[in-house]
This record gives structure tokens, sequence and C-alpha cells, in this order.
């Protein structure tokens, strides 16, 4: 690998020896800036050597492999930053900014197919081992994850690999926070419908499945917009131009016939980051569905009201309709027996954070009681509240 003192001497472009009144100030930052632009001199990079030597930090290879590509970009060297970003990715599969420059690049080379097959074989190993988001999924189930960064889907059963797609998502990279923002949103999601061919316009492939953004604690953060499908396109290779929808996640029409016979509507989870991350700080979900379940066959009503949020949300109201209701329906039976099979939990972060923000329960509920019984999905939207878990939303489908 060329060394990266090395690429700083070949990076000198300017013909002319830069001033140093900038120095005289005391102001290092316009030979910083001359080095990003690929315009270093030599004085330049001497003060820039002097400042990593004084400072005594050990740079991680990977990142001067991202630096290495950076220059290799300002002397329009895009096949040997590509090489640079992926070599670089390889020796740290989560560093966001090698992947962002990737991405940014990729679509600009004449030959990306041998850059393409090994970024996918990067994510594969990578991928092989179910992130620290999927908590719970069982056999034969599946689910879906679409990470930003990579442009990529993944599809897991159970908590085994089955696919891994290239996809193409918001032209802005961001969080969606409104309409018209051209942003994927970013949140864990279920597939609500199929849009049908025929309303479809062509630009859309014949293939379009409907996503339940905003979920409700996107709402619960003010977040708006509409109209969030994964879907196809007419256009040959589309999928795999980054960053280039108006917030949709655009698939090759060939794979999406195969991801959408693994869709069940309104019992699918997709979960979509920024970044997927390695590490994790969770929750005892689980345990805290088990005390939800017992505490509603116990009839332990101070209990199980206590597990819901002070911003819980149902169609009749708010919390204090929802336990006066429980109140009335929990207590008027003599007994009742709650069931939870084929449990999928997974956890959301937002950007770089150690530390779950929500997670999203789903679930084939069982109930049973002296009066009345029913089957069907459930979905608990769960939150972090007064040091504890809380239950913002939840949602129930008969049927599954």
């Amino acid at each position: 690998m060329v060394g990266l003192l090395t690429v700083l001497a070949l990076v000198v472009i300017s013909a002319a020896q830069p001033t140093t009144d900038h120095l005289e100030r005391g102001d290092l930052a316009e030979s910083v800036e001359r080095f990003l632009r690929g315009e270093a001199g030599e004085l330049d990079l001497l003060l820039i050597k002097g400042l990593a030597e004084t400072l005594q930090v050990e740079v991680p290879e990977y990142i001067k492999l991202y630096v290495e590509g950076i220059l290799k970009e300002s002397r329009n060297d895009l096949e040997g930053a590509l090489d640079s970003y992926l070599r670089s990715i390889e020796l740290n599969p989560y560093y966001n900014p090698s992947y962002f420059r990737f991405n940014d690049l990729i679509r600009k080379v004449a030959r990306p197919g041998p850059y393409r097959e090994t970024i996918g074989e990067i994510l594969r190993r990578r991928f092989s081992e179910p992130p620290p988001v999927i908590l719970a999924n069982p056999e034969g189930r599946t689910v879906f994850i679409v990470e930003k960064m990579s442009q990529y889907l993944v599809v897991y059963e159970g908590k085994r690999l089955t696919g891994l797609y290239p996809v193409t998502t918001g032209e802005d990279w961001g969080d969606k926070w409104r309409e018209g923002d051209r942003r994927t949103p970013e949140g864990i999601y279920y597939f609500t419908r199929f849009i049908p061919p025929e309303r479809l316009p062509k630009m859309y492939g014949g293939i379009a499945v409907a996503i339940n953004y905003p979920n409700p604690v996107d709402r619960l953060l003010g977040k708006g917009g509409s109209g969030i499908w994964v879907h196809g396109s007419d256009e040959a290779d589309r999928n795999r131009i980054p960053f280039s929808t108006r917030g949709c996640v655009v698939a090759n029409n060939r794979d999406l016939r195969f991801i959408t016979k693994r869709i069940r509507t309104g019992n699918t989870l997709i979960a979509i980051y920024k970044a997927v991350p390695k590490d994790l700080k969770v929750d005892d979900v689980i345990s805290f569905l088990e005390t939800w379940r017992r505490s509603w066959e116990e009839k332990d009503l101070k209990k199980f009201l206590s597990l819901y949020s002070e911003k819980f949300r149902w169609k009749g109201g708010g919390l204090k309709e929802w336990k006066r209701y429980k109140k009335r329906v929990i207590l008027n039976k003599r007994w009742i027996e709650v069931n939870i099979e084929d449990l999928t939990v997974l956890a959301f972060r937002r950007g770089l954070s150690e530390e779950a923000e929500y997670y999203v329960a789903e679930f084939t509920q069982t109930y049973r009681s002296d009066l009345y019984s029913d089957r069907g999905i459930k979905r608990l939207y769960i939150i972090k509240e007064k040091g504890g878990l809380r239950i913002l939303r939840e949602e129930f489908k008969k049927g599954g």
C-alpha cells in the first residue's frame, strides 16, 4: 500500500508556493483546506505532518485508506479512489465515510462491476451473523433490513441470512422529516399493501409495496410525509444508482419478485437504518413482554397499566381513556389466558447512538376468557420512559 506520507507528497499540485499570512496569524485552517482540495504546497504538507506528529495520534489503517481515497479523488483518479475505499471497508465494514464516498463514485466509473462484486462479498461476510437489532425472530419468519450507508437490502429467515440485494434510497441520505425532502425514512415499519400493477406508472416497473410510514414513533417526533414504497423500475440497473430516489427504496425487478414472495402484508417487518450497528445496548424486551402478558392474565390492573406510556394513543383517545376501558373489560372477566407465539422483536437506534431508541414486537396473540376469545397479529411499539420500557402504541388484527 502506498503510505499516507507518500500520498501527501504526490498531492503537491500548486505551482506557486502559497503565502504564509495565515501562519503569521496562528491559523492552520487554510493549509488544511488546501490539502483537502488537493492543492497543498510543500509548506502545507510539512505543517500537517508536524501537527500529526505533535498530537502523537495513531491513525487506524482504514482511516489512512479513506484519506488516500479522498486525495485520489482530488486528482480525478476515481478507480484508484474506489480501490482505497474498498480496502478501508474491508478493514472496517462499519466505517460510514468510506461507504458514502464509494457510493458517490461508483456511478462515475466505466466498469463498476468488479467493485460492486467486491463490496457485495464484504457485506455478505458482515451480515452472515445477524446484527444486534434482531432480538428475536422465529424460524421461517422473514424480516428485511435496509442500510442506507451501503445501499443494500438484507433478508433474514429467522436469524439466518438468505438474501442480499443492492438498492437505492433517497437523494438526501438524512432521515425523513417532511413531505418532499427526498429522504428515505429511518425506523421500523411493516408492509401494508401491494399496489395493483394497473395503477402503477411505468417508472415503477410493475411492482410496489407500501410501508406504514410514518409509524407511531415518527408521529410522536413530528415527522411528516407519506407514500413510501419499496418498488421496482423500468430502467435497467436503476437499483445500482446510489442515493437517487425521492424517498422510496428501489430494487431490481428480478430481485423484487423474490423479495415480495416473502412479504405478508400486515405481518412482515422492514427496518431501515442509516447504518446497521455492530454493537448495541438493548433492554430485556422479552422479560418486559412476559410481565405484560402475565399481569394481563392475572388481572393485575395496576401492574398492567403501569407498562403503558403517558403518550399512549388508541382509537378511543389517550392513556386516561385506555385505563378506564381496560379496567372495565379486564375486571369483568372471571379468568383470562393470553399466549404469545412466533415473536419477532427488532430494535431501532438513530445515528451512532450506543443505545436502542425503541423496539417493535410483533407476534401471534391468542386471547381466551370466560366471555370472549380471539386470535390475531399483535404489534407493540415500545419506547423508553421514566427509566423503563413503556408501550406507546399497540395494534391488533384478527386472523393470522
